[in-house]
């Protein structure tokens, strides 16, 4: 086992240990305001050491400081999160860690990520869940170097497929909750990686990650996966006025290089997944007229 993978096990563990499934019964939540003092001081007390220690775990100098500073924004970020209201409460300072919430308010993810030596990322996250009388709490432990079959696999929230997490697009079928999640990943020195992945809930509230939707040129999938180019920028996310998930079309620089994900980058040209009875089909060309539709691409 190499040195990179060894550590990542390592961290992996220590992260299970202090994010395992966390639940923290607290009175009844009432209605945040401004003038409400002592929960706004006690939070924004924890925000501040977060702050510095997220600013640690991206720019710390060597690889010691980045892990302890990631140790100790996790319990910090715990202990935080059991402060009543904590949900409610938005974290505005941690410009480094992503923080989204779902459509439905019903949850918000936090998903930041840590540079190895190796000049791969290791993902970390938790999903806080937002209920009125306690704190419910799953950490997201980075597996993507682990999981096998990773475009049909199934995976709980301890085999995850570590990403930042920059959008989620809430929808139902068929009386179920879905939760389509769009996140970047530093794959390595020469690519990036874009991943378009459902989230769901089971009967007894656990999280899971996977699910045969996606129909990407009759090949259903439970994850779309995109790796191209480090240099390049690839558009992908949910757009609400087309009604679709909109992305960019990667091809290779030469067709000599197929497969070759490093010189993989967008042709100029947008494809989109379309809900159609509880599938998301691809289609090729979204916008036909480019100029008509060039206000709207930049929008995206």
């Amino acid at each position: 086992m190499s040195s990179n993978v060894m550590l990542k096990f390592c961290l992996g563990l220590f992260s299970a240990l202090l994010f395992m499934s966390t639940f923290t019964s607290f009175g009844q939540r009432a209605k945040v305001t401004q003038s409400d003092s002592t929960y706004i001081d006690s939070i924004k007390n924890y925000e501040y050491q977060l702050e510095g220690l997220s600013h640690n775990v991206i720019n710390g100098s060597d690889k010691v400081e980045r892990i302890t500073s990631c140790y100790y924004f996790i319990e910090t970020l715990k202990t935080a999160l059991q402060i009543p209201n904590s949900f409610d409460y938005d974290f505005n300072l941690l410009k480094t860690i992503s923080s989204i919430r779902s459509e439905d308010d019903k949850f918000r993810i936090f998903t930041w990520n840590l540079l190895l030596d190796s000049g791969k990322y290791m993902y970390f996250g938790a999903i806080q869940m937002n209920n009125s009388d306690s704190l419910e709490l799953y950490g997201l432990y980075d597996s993507s170097d682990y999981n096998k079959d990773i475009f049909y696999g199934q995976f709980d929230n301890k085999h995850w497929m570590g990403v930042l997490v920059y959008q989620i697009h809430h929808y139902r079928w068929k009386k179920q909750d879905y939760y389509i999640t769009f996140g970047w990943d530093g794959q390595d020195a020469k690519t990036n990686r874009k991943i378009i992945d459902v989230l769901w809930f089971d009967d007894r509230g656990q999280p899971h990650f996977g699910e045969e939707i996606f129909d990407f040129d009759g090949d259903l999938q439970s994850r779309i996966i995109f790796d191209f180019n480090d240099r390049a920028a690839m558009l992908c996310r949910y757009d609400d006025f087309e009604d679709a998930i909109v992305f960019s079309n990667l091809v290779p620089i030469n067709p000599l290089m197929k497969g070759n994900y490093q010189n993989y980058v967008p042709d100029g040209t947008y494809d989109y997944l379309k809900f159609e009875k509880g599938i998301w089909r691809r289609y090729k060309m979204i916008f036909d007229d480019r100029r008509k539709n060039g206000a709207n691409l930049r929008k995206l």
